[in-house]
């Protein structure tokens, strides 16, 4: 028995790359590059573009796959997928689902209320590597569209001379490649989020079910830990560190205490680095000193 799971390439590879390298996977590539070596006897991970992989999953050419949550959905428009779950979300950084036109072909459009004004009735033309969002979002907005998939590079269908689209519907992280092109975000149409999904009838089979569960997990911990920190600090006080204890428990933390010699103790604490900011002031007035913090060390970094 072996699970095949469909490897992602293109944005998202270098992250799943690095995440299960740091859970301890050994990985490589092959001479023909398709498929990669892991060093897990029940497991094969082919590469693919994630654009097709639902479809793969669907028709269970595959266990499960690495995509995003916009080209699952835009498969969802397009066909019954009978056979396609979730099996968990990714805590990746969230890509966003925009509508953008060029700065140069209409300059004064800031809004999708403002491009429809312009346009009116007229016939557009829109670009999107998911066609059936992009239609479903042309109806909303009573937009009069021819949709076509530019097949990559979606953005060089907006740009003069001639362009061959009047709107994209694109993915963008920091919008910088769309800025370096003079186009402008004028809608968000949604935050999409990285996918682990498998194939059902897969999920059936208890041993593929607990090899994909395994994988998953690995991936999320490693992920999840590079935005944790570990935070410490020293109560001279003991009775700050009651209180202190409290307000950390209470909060949802399992704080660890350890005594020092001169009768103070050392507190320690796992904590997302996002909110150590927040966190530090509270503690230092509740008698924390020396507050430091330090990196979460992962399995296999």
């Amino acid at each position: 028995m072996f699970v095949k799971v469909y490897f992602p390439d293109g944005h998202l590879e270098k992250p799943i790359w690095d995440a299960l390298v740091s859970a301890g996977y050994r990985l490589g590539k092959t001479e023909r590059g398709y498929l990669i070596d892991v060093d897990h006897p029940k497991i094969v991970f082919k590469q693919v573009r994630p654009q097709i992989m639902p479809l793969y999953v669907d028709l269970g050419k595959g266990d499960a796959g690495i995509t995003g949550m916009d080209i699952l959905e835009n498969w969802k428009l397009k066909v019954e997928l009978k056979n396609v779950v979730i099996l968990d979300t990714l805590p990746l950084r969230p890509t966003k689902l925009v509508a953008a036109i060029s700065e140069e072909v209409y300059p004064n459009v800031e809004t999708i209320e403002d491009f429809k004004a312009v346009v009116g009735e007229k016939k557009i033309y829109i670009a999107s590597e998911f066609p059936e969002i992009a239609k479903k979002y042309a109806e909303k907005h009573g937009l009069s569209a021819v949709v076509f998939d530019p097949i990559g590079k979606t953005e060089a269908s907006i740009l003069p001379p001639m362009p061959e689209a009047d709107l994209i519907i694109e993915v963008t992280e920091f919008g910088t490649t769309l800025k370096e092109n003079r186009c402008k975000i004028i809608d968000v149409l949604k935050e999409v989020h990285s996918v682990f999904i498998a194939n059902s009838q897969s999920l059936e089979n208890e041993e593929k079910r607990e090899v994909l569960e395994n994988l998953v997990t690995d991936i999320k911990e490693v992920i999840n830990s590079k935005n944790l920190v570990s935070l410490y600090f020293n109560v001279p006080e003991e009775e700050n560190l009651k209180k202190i204890v409290k307000y950390l428990t209470n909060e949802g933390f399992d704080p660890t205490i350890s005594p020092l010699a001169k009768g103070a103790a050392a507190v320690h604490i796992i904590v997302d680095k996002s909110k150590v900011k927040f966190l530090k002031p509270i503690l230092r007035n509740m008698g924390a000193k020396r507050i430091g913090t330090s990196p979460v060390i992962t399995f296999g970094d």
